[in-house]
């Protein structure tokens, strides 16, 4: 009997040091949220859903706003199922932002599908990574890798060092690389609007909810800084289904900026020129493109 304790002990401590192992070497392609919860409390931040997380580049906006500064930006956006407006993002964005800031840049992103949400899943996100993650700058986060991290943790020592086409940047920016080739890119777009149109526009609807956690939000942000409000262009197949599910929506943003005294800057009224990975969600050479135009225009509104 002694000697099974002694080796189930030993088997156990070998299985924790393996874990813990695996642990540290998490990293930006382990998955699509694990490194924005690794990293320090920041300065300035870009807010929204995957639209953002993938199409606003730090780098770019620091290079133009904060050039000579030690001052970033860092993008702590996710996706439409996990970072709507609402408590629990706005609780996140808290604990994420150096509460001694007072003259922070926030990029705060909108899009139809972040004031709306499914017909029988409330505030869904609270009960996503978003809601239960309350330690969002500890590096490694086992919290996280233990409560949230959805794939088996043998794929983290498998993505350490391979090549794929997803990596999250230490700024928070995801960056995707994949074939652009013409007859892929229609594919993607292709499915990415069945997708939308078959299963998001039949049970998504406005939330007045969501729209009142847009303003605190906002709020909360005018604490600490300046905050500006942009709609990030999309390709027409996707304004098509936008439009649909709610056409009032520049309209309604237009009214929070006005009430919240912020800035708008909405590249539907702009011209278009952008590539698409999936008619969603800009192409990098594109999203450096439009973070270019949005750090111009933030700093000829100062």
């Amino acid at each position: 009997m002694k000697k099974f304790l002694i080796d189930t002990c030993f088997f156990l401590l070998l299985v924790t040091a393996g874990m813990a192992a695996v642990f540290f070497i998490a990293n930006g392609k382990s998955d699509s949220y694990y490194v924005r919860f690794t990293t320090p409390k920041q300065h300035s931040l870009i807010i929204g859903t995957s639209r953002a997380a993938q199409g606003l580049q730090p780098d770019v906006l620091d290079a133009i706003l904060y050039k000579n500064t030690s001052k970033h930006f860092f993008n702590y956006s996710f996706t439409i199922t996990d970072s709507p407006f609402g408590p629990a993002y706005l609780e996140s964005i808290e604990k994420k932002l150096d509460e001694k800031v007072k003259d922070g840049i926030f990029i705060v992103t909108v899009d139809p599908w972040s004031i709306s949400t499914a017909d029988t899943t409330q505030l869904r996100e609270e009960k996503s990574f978003i809601g239960k993650t309350k330690w969002v700058n500890l590096n490694p986060n086992i919290p996280y890798l233990v409560q949230s991290y959805s794939e088996p943790y043998i794929n983290i020592i498998r993505k350490w060092k391979s090549s794929n086409d997803m990596f999250l940047h230490k700024d928070g920016w995801l960056q995707i690389d994949v074939s652009m080739d013409s007859a892929a890119v229609l594919k993607r777009r292709e499915n990415k609007t069945t997708d939308y149109r078959k299963n998001y526009l039949p049970v998504y609807k406005f939330s007045a909810t969501r729209l009142n956690y847009l303003a605190k939000t906002i709020a909360f942000l005018q604490q600490h800084g300046k905050v500006y409000l942009v709609r990030l262009p999309v390709h027409t197949s996707m304004f098509t289904i936008e439009e649909e599910l709610m056409p009032d929506f520049d309209d309604t943003i237009a009214t929070v900026a006005a009430a919240s005294q912020v800035p708008y800057l909405n590249f539907r009224k702009m011209d278009n020129p952008y590539q698409y990975v999936d008619g969603n969600h800009l192409y990098k050479a594109s999203g450096k493109e439009v973070s270019a135009i949005v750090a111009g225009w933030i700093a000829g509104s100062k």
